[in-house]
């Protein structure tokens, strides 16, 4: 989703290969500390 690719875009370091904001298929999303 574009909303979720803003958000990787001003957390992540890398938005390709989220560490903090991650996809779980079938389930939503997932934020890691």
């Amino acid at each position: 989703m574009v909303h979720m690719w803003r958000l990787r875009e001003k957390v992540e370091q890398n938005p390709k290969e989220p560490k903090i904001i991650e996809t779980v298929w079938g389930v939503g999303y997932k934020i890691e500390e």
